[in-house]
């Protein structure tokens, strides 16, 4: 039996655990997009069958929700996929693979939300991501409560940092031993 590569994947490898959207979360973005996209082809010919007076208003306005379609179409396919030694991150038209020890730390924020409706009466909302950062710094992916499994991971990149370090310290023990 053949086996094929995939991105240094084997595609007959399940993977551990996958981060994506809750199941309500998924439902929620699935009738957004269809919602937007039926709105984006309906404006779209409406602008086509429109005076030129409207038409430039038309397709504007049909290239924002169009925009808002791409939006949740991002968010919908944002994933993350646990391989043996590997992190597989897709969301919409990217694939990055990252080896476990390239993802050094991690960091749990809670980011608030507030909005003013201009009467007096201000609401606020909280959400709490979760951020993947590599050796140099650099934000690698980051999640928030929409998805499952994210605790995994930071355990995962936590346990393997703490192995590392402690390979390292060994190594450097045994050279001043010798």
């Amino acid at each position: 039996m053949e086996l094929k590569k995939k991105s240094n994947i084997l595609d007959e490898e399940e993977p551990k655990y996958i981060i994506s959207l809750k199941k309500g979360y998924r439902i929620l973005h699935i009738i957004m997009s269809i919602f937007f996209l039926s709105c984006t082809l309906y404006l779209g010919m409406i602008s086509f069958r429109a005076g030129t007076d409207t038409m430039v208003f038309d397709i504007g306005f049909t290239g924002i929700v169009f925009v808002f379609f791409i939006y949740t179409l991002n968010g919908m396919t944002k994933r993350c996929e646990r391989y043996k030694g590997k992190v597989v991150y897709t969301c919409l038209f990217t694939k990055r693979e990252y080896n476990l020890s390239d993802i050094a730390s991690s960091n749990e924020k809670i980011e608030e939300f507030y909005k003013d409706y201009g009467d007096g009466n201000v609401t606020s909302s909280w959400d709490k991501v979760t951020t993947f950062y590599n050796k140099q710094g650099k934000k690698l992916f980051k999640f928030g409560l929409a998805y499952d499994n994210v605790q995994l991971l930071v355990k995962e990149v936590k346990n393997t940092q703490k192995s590392i370090s402690n390979q390292k310290r060994r190594t450097h023990l045994c050279q001043i031993a010798k």
